[in-house]
């Protein structure tokens, strides 16, 4: 059994070193589930949106097909021309693509989720849920710094850091002479019957130092790299920090943004309502065609579906937040 003095302090040096990587290792773990975690949550509630698309089209789906219905029957007996028949159909068709689109986006979200979550696609199914009130939680103003150290990119870029600065200390203590210890024990009889009898038993320690003579190039050159190591990652740890501030800073700005974009967008909804009774009235009473009644469910679909996707993109950004402040915040 040999045990080593700690003089220069090398094995306390190695030993902080292999647990800040152990600790890296750990980290870089979370990395991973908090990435899993926020891709999971991003698709939720990009179906969600999906659905809510899904939902608007199929309402207006309806409604084109009973104006397409009425309208030829109103062609029939020469009260419109063909030209307003075509046009309804001409939407109506447009609509229903829109529609076979969502359909076959929602299949791709769904079984992206299933991958995620780790479920095989066929059988993995969400109900659908739509949204149309995105509700992200409030981000109270002066975000404090500390909270970039909770990001798990982050703490390992620091882990990696520690270990690396740690490693300089075993370089170069390796300059220096090992002292050790060596003990040995066992029996020692004349007599193999009294072999194992305890007054047989025999023990020594014998202490022994070794010297790094005629290695001085080799132990420079490793002092050298471990310091290169060491500056290598000091770089790297600054650079995972930047990054992080730049996250959560586009993260911030596109959360404003689309909070503004969302509340043009319903007011934009509701003024295409507006504009949608009063085409329709105006044409009921012969006072406009029926070209600006299609115009008006246009522009009301149109802003009905950017509202969807801006509300979606809300959400998203909300999660961007989250993973960059490393899992979110406390609100008090």
């Amino acid at each position: 059994m040999t045990y080593e003095i700690d003089v220069w302090g090398r094995v306390r040096r190695s030993l902080e070193s292999a647990t800040a990587q152990a600790q890296a290792s750990a980290d870089d773990l979370a990395v991973v589930q908090l990435t899993v975690e926020t891709d999971v949550a991003q698709f939720y509630y990009g179906l969600r949106s999906l659905d809510a698309q899904a939902q608007i089209l199929t309402e207006n789906v309806a409604s084109y097909r009973e104006q397409v219905r009425i309208l030829s029957a109103q062609l029939k007996s020469g009260l419109v021309s063909p030209i307003v028949v075509n046009q309804a159909q001409a939407q109506l068709q447009a609509t229903l693509a829109q529609q076979r689109d969502i359909e076959r986006a929602r299949a791709d979200q769904e079984h992206a989720l299933a991958i995620l979550c780790g479920r095989p696609a066929p059988s993995f199914t969400v109900a659908p849920n739509p949204l149309h009130e995105g509700s992200p939680p409030a981000v109270p103003p002066g975000l404090p710094a500390q909270l970039l150290a909770r990001r798990p990119d982050v703490a390992e870029a620091e882990q990696t850091l520690v270990a690396a600065n740690a490693q300089i200390g075993v370089a170069t203590a390796a300059f220096y002479p090992t002292f050790n210890l060596t003990g040995a024990a066992g029996f020692e009889s004349a007599n193999l019957s009294s072999l194992f009898n305890w007054r047989s038993a025999v023990a020594s320690i014998a202490p022994s130092i070794s010297f790094p003579i005629f290695q001085g190039g080799r132990l420079n050159a490793n002092l050298e790299a471990t310091e290169a190591r060491y500056r290598q990652t000091v770089a790297a740890y600054v650079n995972q920090v930047l990054v992080a501030y730049a996250d959560v800073e586009d993260a911030l700005t596109d959360l404003h943004a689309l909070s503004d974009e969302v509340g043009s967008l319903r007011e934009a909804v509701s003024a295409s309502e507006n504009y949608l009774r009063l085409a329709q009235a105006q044409y009921k009473f012969g006072l406009a065609d029926y070209l600006i009644v299609i115009d008006a469910e246009r522009t009301l679909l149109a802003n009905q579906l950017s509202l969807a996707q801006a509300v979606n993109l809300q959400m998203a950004s909300s999660i961007h937040l989250i993973k960059a402040l490393g899992g979110g915040w406390n609100p008090s």
